[in-house]
């Protein structure tokens, strides 16, 4: 209810910041399609449309009708709102003017990690605007920007092997239903700057226990070096720092899942930049940090701090990125009182050739080395305890995948441009034993996009499975061979 409250307020401000702004005249007028303008909500020509029906008519009730119609067209504002202010800008029915068409809008892309629009110079509106772009609002004032988003996830499955073994993508083992309706992902995300160089993030995913996901903050004083600090994503594998939003399948590879997601989020300090050379397909970038190595919401364990980082270039080829990861810390073991050494690394490509506009492939090879002696996932077999108990295994596997956004489509197919079909293979050895404890995987993928905000996506995955896993595997997932068919909507903005 709290967070109900606060969202509900901050609507009320948006609203009656755009109110307030409408009603001020010509003056304010003029000012709001400046700010819009440099904040990305209308482009270059929208603006140009809107300034001269501004100048043709200089009743502010005709530019704020024009203005309504584009911020009515792109979604920024509901029907109902618009009758309202509309009524409100024009008091009686013989002052209404034709309307300007409005052109097309687009929005601004930015991210929490991003450098901060150019600001438009010091004006009466400026401290009280409200933008929205790319989730509820944006509320931009002089020193401060707060942007709030909202990410959702849910879909069906079915298990032909009679047991839902998914994690992913239901968190959650059955051993006794073959389908399940789930939730997966109900986040909200609350970023934004302090005097420009100072940003912080805070996400929170109602589907997990403890609710918190990021909280950190982070510096941007020094040159091509951010210093960030707090908890988040730890910088190893390139589909784990890919948000599950982004990444073209329901489910993350199975090498991603057992070596890179245990510590998926951490709690430390990291340094990370990037540099790029202009017009040309050449560039470097990295991120290093020092982590307590226990995880999401947790204090370290032991006295020694584990050191992860990442590397990346863009080698003189359009598209190419080749990236490598590693990992080296200590665990301490759940029985007994010593510390045991944990190493991993991983190498990794992506490429979208020029060439074949809408083609994307990736891939990655990973290796760990770790003590084990609990179970990663839940035991729905309640086997003994694996041989691998007590003893270091040496896990490694990889992935390959390639999807492709249809485009170029026009006439009546032109509905085609938003399908975009997805295929994988994925491998990994537990390498726990000497018997064979193997498992691979074939994802056939479709995706379409409804718009920029939703995406409805199915998979149909042929899990093979070894025969040794059943008693050796520490993931507990995935033990035996089966088919998984899952659908899934999401909602990001």
């Amino acid at each position: 209810m709290k967070l109900t409250a606060v969202l509900m307020s901050l609507f009320l401000i948006i609203f009656l910041s755009v109110g307030v702004a409408l009603a001020d005249g010509n003056n304010a007028y003029s000012d709001l399609l400046g700010v819009l303008k440099a904040k990305g909500v209308l482009d270059q020509q929208a603006y140009d449309n809107l300034k001269k029906s501004e100048a043709a008519s200089p009743a502010p009730a005709a530019g704020t009708l024009g203005l309504l119609d584009v911020l009515k067209k792109k979604g920024v504002i509901s029907e109902e709102d618009y009758n309202r202010i509309s009524k409100e800008a024009v008091p009686a029915p013989a002052q209404v003017v034709s309307k300007t068409a409005p052109a097309t809008v687009q929005t601004a892309q930015t991210s929490p990690a991003s450098s901060p629009a150019p600001v438009a110079a010091e004006r009466p509106l400026n401290g009280a605007l409200t933008n929205f772009e790319d989730g509820f609002a944006r509320l931009t004032g002089d020193r401060v920007r707060l942007k709030i988003r909202a990410f959702f996830q849910a879909g069906w499955l079915y298990d032909d092997s009679g047991i839902s073994v998914g994690r992913p993508p239901t968190g959650q083992i059955s051993d006794t239903s073959d389908n399940t309706f789930f939730a997966r992902r109900a986040k909200l995300f609350f970023s934004g700057r302090i005097f420009k160089k100072i940003g912080f993030m805070i996400s929170m995913d109602g589907t997990t226990s403890p609710l918190l996901s990021d909280a950190y903050a982070y510096l941007d004083y020094i040159p091509h070096a951010r210093v960030t600090l707090g908890q988040f994503k730890t910088p190893f594998s390139v589909e784990q720092l890919m948000s599950t939003g982004a990444i073209p399948t329901v489910n993350r590879s199975l090498v991603t899942n057992m070596i890179a997601n245990p510590q998926q989020r951490d709690v430390g300090v990291m340094l990370s930049g990037a540099y790029r050379i202009k017009g040309r397909p050449l560039g470097a970038g990295y991120a290093t940090g020092v982590f307590n190595g226990n995880g999401t919401n947790n204090v370290d364990d032991n006295n020694r701090k584990d050191w992860i980082g990442r590397v990346w270039i863009n080698p003189f080829v359009e598209g190419l990125t080749l990236g490598g990861s590693w990992y080296t810390g200590e665990t301490r073991a759940k029985t007994g009182d010593h510390n045991h050494d944990h190493q991993k690394w991983g190498a990794d490509f992506e490429y979208a050739p020029s060439m074949v506009k809408g083609l994307r492939t990736m891939g990655e090879f990973e290796w760990e080395r770790r003590y084990y002696d609990t179970y990663v996932s839940k035991d729905v077999f309640n086997t003994s305890k694996p041989d691998a108990f007590g003893k270091y295994a040496h896990t490694f596997g990889y992935y390959l995948e390639a999807w492709y956004r249809v485009n170029g489509i026009s006439g009546p197919a032109s509905f085609l441009n938003a399908f975009e079909p997805v295929i994988r293979y994925d491998f990994l050895d537990e390498a726990t034993s000497g018997v064979a404890n193997d498992r691979d995987r074939w994802t056939f993928g479709a995706n379409y996009y409804i718009n920029r905000y939703v995406r409805v996506m199915a998979n149909w995955e042929v899990i093979h499975a070894e025969s040794g896993l059943a008693k050796n595997s520490l993931e507990k997932i995935d033990l035996k061979s089966h088919n998984l068919f899952t659908t899934l909507l999401q909602i990001k903005f």
